[in-house]
C-alpha cells in the first residue's frame, strides 16, 4: 500500500478520520483508535487500518504520556498489567491473519459500542484491592488479544482504570502508559507479521500531520465548550459507528 494506490476517496477519508480521531483525543485523552480506525476500515482493509495508524498511536501517546509527571509511579503500579497488555497484543495479532474481515468487523464494532454503553449505563462500581490482582492482568491481557486484531486495546482497560477512582492526572497518566506499551506492541508485531514495510511506513509517518494538528485542535476545544456535552456528542456518534460496523459484519 502506497499514497499513490488509494484512491483520493480513501486518502481524504482516512486523513479526515485521523484528525477527528486526533481531536478528541485531545480533547479527552482517549480515541484516536476508537474513531480513526472503524472509518479507515470503511475504505481498506483492517491490517491496512491497523499500519496506516500505527506510527500517529505510538507517537501521540508517549508525548502525552511524558506529560504530568506521574509517570513513574503508575509504571510502579501498573507495570504488571502493561506486560499481559503487550502478550495478549501479540496474540492477537496472530489471529488477525486468520479470521476473516467480517468477524473482525463483528469484532470492532462490539467494542466501539462499549464507550457509548459504560456512558448510558453509568455503573457505580469499584473493585477490591484483592480482585485487582487478578482482574488487573486478565482484563488487560483480554484488552491485547483484542488489540492486536482491531487495534482497540484502549476500551476494556478504561473501563477498568474508571473502576478504580483514580485520580484524574493519575487516570491520565496510567491510561497513557498502557497505550504507549499497545502502541510500541502493535506496531512491532505488524512489522514482524509483514503488514508494515516501507511504502506502508511512509503512509503511517504521513498520517502524523492530520493526528497532530487534530490533537492541537482537540486541546483548543476542550478550553472552551463543556466537557459533558462533548462527551456525550462523542458517545452518540460511537453508538452510531459502532452499529454500522455491526450491519456491514453482516
Amino acid at each position: 500500500m502506497t499514497l499513490y494506490s488509494m484512491s483520493w476517496l480513501a486518502i481524504v477519508a482516512s486523513a479526515a478520520a485521523v484528525f477527528l480521531g486526533g481531536m478528541t483525543k485531545g480533547a479527552l485523552g482517549i480515541g484516536m483508535p476508537l474513531l480513526a480506525i472503524p472509518v479507515m476500515a470503511l475504505f481498506m482493509t483492517v491490517p491496512q487500518a491497523l499500519t496506516v495508524l500505527a506510527i500517529p498511536i505510538l507517537v501521540t501517546n508517549l508525548w502525552q504520556a511524558l506529560q504530568g509527571g506521574n509517570l513513574k509511579a503508575m509504571v510502579q503500579r501498573f507495570w504488571p498489567l502493561a506486560i499481559t497488555l503487550a502478550v495478549g497484543i501479540g496474540v492477537g495479532a496472530q489471529a488477525l491473519v486468520l479470521f476473516d474481515q467480517k468477524v473482525l468487523y463483528l469484532v470492532m464494532g462490539l467494542v466501539v459500542l462499549i464507550q457509548p454503553m459504560m456512558r448510558f449505563l453509568k455503573p457505580a462500581f469499584q473493585f477490591s484491592q484483592r480482585a485487582q490482582k487478578f482482574l488487573g492482568p486478565a482484563f488487560a491481557g483480554a484488552s491485547g488479544v483484542i488489540g492486536g486484531m482491531t487495534g482497540f486495546f484502549g476500551p476494556l482497560l478504561v473501563v477498568y482504570l474508571a473502576t478504580l477512582g483514580l485520580q484524574k492526572d493519575h487516570f491520565t497518566a496510567a491510561v497513557s502508559m498502557m497505550f504507549v506499551v499497545g502502541g510500541l506492541s502493535l506496531s512491532l508485531f505488524l512489522v514482524q507479521l509483514g503488514f508494515m514495510k516501507g511504502p506502508e511506513l511512509t503512509v503511517s509517518m504521513a498520517t502524523l500531520l492530520p493526528a497532530l494538528t487534530g490533537i492541537y485542535a482537540g486541546q483548543l476545544i476542550r478550553s472552551r465548550i463543556n466537557q459533558k456535552q462533548f462527551e456525550k456528542g462523542l458517545a452518540f456518534f460511537l453508538l452510531l459507528l459502532g452499529i454500522s460496523l455491526l450491519i456491514k459484519a453482516f
